[in-house]
């Protein structure tokens, strides 16, 4: 980079710097203010002998390899097997998805779906083949639900499935038999939410909002083999609270004020439900009582990392499962081990888009039946021509 460039993003980070400082000694303040809310379970150890484990994961390109002609992308999924510690069976499979039309976004929409039909599949595969005590699942149950409605009429290229929604209402319904086990749990490990603070503006107002997401407020305040429960705090599901704050933080933004929004409430309150209900409907063709009540955790083995969440369907014994885990979790993450690894088999590493899409262009290429080979060259061409793809 030219030197001013540097010199500039040099003082850029000194200013960086004080004002994160400024954040962190406020937030420590507003969080030592709600800690007598909060109620952890003490978690112990609980033997892994004779309890069969499947971990389940997939991974989908991080960007599209974009040529003039078309769009592609690949996706992998698997599952693991564990007797106690030890692997006894895994099980891999992949795929890819080329899209020629304009809107990107809709292409990784269904990037997703594909992903989370080969995950469902892989998960159910080894339910019925090893009957196991749980299933890990990446994320939460319906992590794939946004932006479906954008995509119900699109035609697919896509074996078993004419259009969007059949993708679609197969992955619901496979995941609806998944919670019906009573043994699938999602290990949630990018959260965002922000429940805690929705309950607390909605209880005591805007001013005693601690301002951040909820696994912030947790890393800072649960203790090393413990569990928290949604419900210990919350008079209603996470979600509801999440929607809420949002809601709320967008009207704040738009002008309105404290006061205002405080006559608000239970009308925001039931803005919120409606708006998940409307989002069920319209993504996933799902009326909601037709899910089984979910609950939400959080579970904690080591102070050196933070706090996963966790959703399971309610009657699931969280508790029982954490505690399969307090002496088989990778001490790095702080996750479950056979979750780290089959996230790790799965993964797919930067380039193999790129080097997939070089592959589809090779071959044809060889391919006899198409004698203007220029065409070939024109159709893979880069969109962008100054930057070396590299996906």
């Amino acid at each position: 980079m030219p030197r001013p460039i540097v010199d500039a993003l040099f003082k850029s980070a000194d200013v960086e710097a004080e004002n994160a400082l400024t954040r962190i000694l406020s937030l420590k303040a507003r969080v030592e203010k709600v800690k007598k809310l909060f109620q952890f379970k003490r978690l112990g150890k609980r033997s892994l002998e004779n309890r069969r484990i499947v971990a389940v994961d997939g991974s989908m390109s991080t960007a599209p390899s974009k040529r003039i002609g078309s769009s592609f992308a690949i996706y992998s999924a698997g599952y693991m097997v564990f007797e106690g510690d030890k692997l006894i069976d895994e099980k891999y499979y992949a795929g890819s998805l080329s899209w020629i039309e304009g809107r990107t976004r809709n292409f990784g929409v269904l990037l997703k779906l594909l992903m989370a039909y080969t995950e469902r599949k892989a998960a159910l595969e080894a339910y019925w083949k090893y009957n196991p005590d749980f299933i890990l699942l990446d994320g939460p149950f319906f992590y794939f639900r946004g932006r479906c409605r954008y995509i119900r009429d699109v035609r697919l290229e896509v074996k078993g499935f004419e259009k969007g929604l059949d993708l679609i209402e197969d992955v619901r319904d496979k995941t609806l038999t998944l919670i019906g086990t009573g043994r699938a749990v999602g290990v949630i490990r990018r959260s965002t939410g922000r429940a805690i603070d929705g309950w607390i503006a909605y209880r005591f107002g805007e001013d005693s909002c601690v301002r951040t997401r909820d696994k912030h407020v947790l890393t800072m305040l649960m203790p090393e083999m413990s569990l928290w429960s949604y419900d210990s705090l919350l008079d209603d599901d996470p979600y509801t609270y999440t929607t809420f704050y949002y809601f709320y933080r967008y009207l704040r933004q738009k002008g309105y004020t404290v006061q205002e929004l405080d006559e608000r409430k239970l009308d925001l309150i039931s803005q919120s439900k409606k708006h998940i209900e409307k989002n069920l409907r319209e993504d996933l063709n799902l009326k909601p009582e037709k899910i089984p009540k979910l609950k939400r955790y959080y579970v904690r083995y080591t102070s050196t990392t933070s706090p996963f969440e966790v959703e399971a369907v309610e009657g699931t014994d969280v508790i029982g499962f954490s505690e399969l885990f307090a002496g088989f979790y990778n001490q790095t993450t702080g996750l479950p081990l056979p979750t780290d690894l089959i996230d790790n088999m799965v993964c797919l590493p930067k380039g193999s888009t790129t080097a997939f899409t070089e592959e589809v262009e090779a071959r044809l290429i060889k391919n006899r039946k198409l004698t203007d080979k220029t065409t070939i060259s024109d159709y893979f061409a880069y969109l962008n021509p100054q930057k070396k793809e590299f996906v």
